[in-house]
């Protein structure tokens, strides 16, 4: 029951109540990796698998390598900008990263020996995997690889550390865009255009959204580090308008993108998140609260949690409107009927929006 206990928890809020030293390392590597953020990157390669089924190539075998192999090298990042922030003296007891979720390193969760050791091993396997699709597919699939691993590494703070350049939102909208989704379509297809990105772009948009809302809750922490985030940059109320406005433009362009790719007016169905979207965009629009609210499971996690909520409509919502334009039949009403109960359920968590927290 513990490891399932823990796993589930760190999916579902970053945190977990289990003692993890009490755990199976893998289990202990895993809940403290934050599988919470999982997601961003399970639709990012969902995005170009449907692209590419749509525009028929696709591999369900070479999907499935591709998904575990961008969801691995995402719990490494995780790991790997840990064990870097301890180092360069960033993180710490008491800092924004420790207050919401167990730290691997500083929580003795696991060693910086079994972190390199880990991180090492997927990044060897991923690296196997992109020069098997480099002779296979496309030399752009490796060329991909090292320009990820470039970006995540500038991120990270090497060469030089784009975080305090106030870059690292846009880095990580460069990752989950046309590297991640659009390398996916590469993979599948041995094609890479501009035309994906119609579709794939307004969703990498929302990814940086989460990092904007993170970088929002730390700001205190961030500005006593001498952290130079684009939050930082801007001002507090500034990043709060950025924000606001970003959870609705990542929508809107997302379904203008769908048609654009599909020429399909069933691609407009995305649309059906923008009444949860706008209740988010009043919601970032305002100031934090001094206290989390009645059942709130994540806090000080506020804007990045609100944020992550914008992600997901426009990623559940994409990978909806994609699949519509694509079927037809029994099929057509089945995904339809899906679609129709996701959005009665997110109805719900509108009410829930409103009611607490505007």
């Amino acid at each position: 029951m513990g490891v399932a206990r823990a796993l589930l928890e760190s999916f579902m809020y970053c945190r977990v109540s289990e003692n993890l030293r009490k755990l199976p390392s893998p289990i202990r590597v895993l809940a403290a990796s934050r599988l919470c953020v999982l997601p961003m990157t399970a639709y990012a390669v969902a995005l170009g698998g449907i692209m590419a089924w749509i525009d028929g190539s696709f591999s369900w075998l070479l999907f499935t390598l591709i998904f575990f192999g961008f969801l691995l090298a995402h719990l490494a990042d995780n790991l790997l900008n840990d064990m870097t922030d301890v180092r360069k003296g960033i993180d710490e007891q008491g800092y924004f990263r420790s207050l919401y979720g167990p730290h691997p390193i500083i929580d003795n969760i696991v060693t910086t020996s079994e972190v390199k050791l880990l991180v090492g091993s997927i990044l060897l396997a991923d690296l196997l995997l992109a020069i098997y699709l480099g002779f296979s597919v496309s030399w752009l699939v490796p060329l991909l690889a090292f320009l990820g691993a470039l970006v995540m590494g500038l991120y990270g703070g090497f060469p030089i550390d784009a975080k305090k350049l106030g870059l690292g939102e846009v880095l990580v909208a460069i990752v989950w865009g046309p590297i991640i989704a659009g390398g996916t379509y590469l993979a599948l297809t041995g094609k890479y255009g501009l035309r994906q990105a119609y579709v794939y772009l307004p969703y990498a948009t929302a990814v940086s959204l989460v990092l904007i809302g993170k970088h929002m809750d730390k700001f205190d922490h961030d500005l006593g580090k001498g952290l130079r985030t684009l939050p930082i940059r801007l001002g507090k109320r500034k990043s709060r308008t950025l924000a606001s406005s970003l959870a609705i433009i990542a929508l809107i362009t997302e379904a203008l993108g769908i048609y654009y790719y599909t020429d399909s007016l069933l691609s407009f169905i995305a649309l059906l998140a923008l009444p949860n979207i706008i209740g988010i965009s009043k919601v970032l629009a305002k100031e934090k609260p001094k206290e989390p609210p009645g059942g709130w499971p994540v806090w000080p996690l506020w804007y990045a949690a609100w944020g992550f909520a914008a992600l997901d409509l426009v990623g559940r919502y994409a990978i909806a409107s994609l699949i519509v334009t694509n079927v037809s039949g029994p099929a057509l009403y089945a995904v339809l009927g899906l679609t129709i109960i996701m959005w009665l359920s997110d109805l719900r968590r509108l009410k829930y929006t409103y009611t607490l927290h505007l």
